[in-house]
């Protein structure tokens, strides 16, 4: 994962980000939405962007959201047909 862009606004922090790898293991702990569990390895190389909100009080993460392009990379390591 790569930080790409990071801002900060009062007490939110919001970090994009570029996330990439190659698939090629069995997930067996369901990180992520648990959407490599069992997937047998492509071998193929994936790319795609997460945006993360933090919340930031007295020093300490209280809140964080995320945005995932997990389609995107189910599509691309070739787990879900990709879009005609």
């Amino acid at each position: 994962m790569e930080i790409v862009e990071l801002a900060s606004d009062g007490d939110l922090v919001i970090a994009r980000c570029r996330v990439s790898g190659t698939h090629r293991g069995v997930a067996t702990r369901a990180v992520n939405g648990g959407l490599l569990v069992g997937a047998q390895p492509t071998g193929k190389y994936f790319q795609v962007q997460h945006i993360h909100w933090y919340r930031v009080r007295e020093g300490k993460i209280t809140d964080h959201s995320t945005s995932r392009d997990d389609l995107g990379m189910s599509q691309q390591l070739g787990l879900v047909p990709a879009r005609q």
